[in-house]
């Protein structure tokens, strides 16, 4: 690597903590001043886009790089994937994204980078949410009212249990599940060690497991 590459990803890196920490700035003012975030897509808006949509749902446990998935990803009219949403491999993990859901920090570039249209934020605390996401035209937030609720059954949900969550409230044709183990293997989007992970994963598992004997419409993959 030569010198101006070197200095040009340093840049780069300075760059996007800068933004990071805009971001949060900005979120802590609005949450002083009591001001509340809209998103130009609600949930009705966002349900009509699933309306009898064939929907695959894209998680990102490590075991899905064994696997040989891609093809019916990107065969579902809607490919929905989480946070950083890691694509190793298009035969493991599909080439197509539509929506990313999130509740991390994302470089702004990534809705250019990954071809999607919407960007879901999902985590309650509101302070994390980037100036870009909220200025997206793809921008949707997960109700406050709904987290309280799935909280109620599982303690600190992850993304992808909030969009399964979501999901199942909407009209879409079909579910795909993908890359959920519920942290049998490491998160490909997660540095963290197993046991600092922060959420329950056989709880999770129980969760899910038992929405697909209620909802024929959920497939886990």
């Amino acid at each position: 690597m030569d010198g101006k590459s070197s200095w040009n990803e340093i840049c780069g890196y300075v760059k996007s903590k800068i933004a990071k920490k805009s971001g949060r700035m900005v979120g802590r003012i609005r949450r002083l001043f009591g001001i509340t975030y809209r998103s130009p897509v609600d949930e009705t808006q966002l349900f009509a886009l699933l309306d009898g949509k064939s929907v695959a749902l894209v998680g990102n446990a490590l075991s899905l790089s064994e696997k040989s998935y891609g093809h019916m990803i990107d065969a579902c009219d809607v490919v929905i994937r989480c946070n950083r949403a890691p694509m190793p491999s298009g035969v493991s993990h599909g080439t197509r994204t539509d929506f990313i859901a999130t509740s991390t920090e994302l470089d702004e570039g990534i809705m250019v980078e990954k071809g999607a249209s919407h960007i879901l934020w999902m985590s309650p605390p509101r302070y994390a949410l980037q100036n870009w996401i909220v200025r997206s035209q793809g921008f949707f937030l997960y109700p406050k009212e709904r987290h309280q609720k799935l909280s109620r059954e599982v303690v600190r949900p992850t993304t992808g249990l909030m969009v399964i969550d979501l999901l199942s409230a909407s009209s879409c044709r079909s579910v795909l599940l993908f890359g959920f183990d519920f942290f049998k293997t490491a998160s490909i989007s997660n540095v963290q060690a197993k046991t600092m992970i922060p959420h329950d994963g056989g709880a999770e598992e129980e969760f899910v497991r038992s929405l697909i004997v209620r909802d024929t419409r959920f497939l886990l993959n």
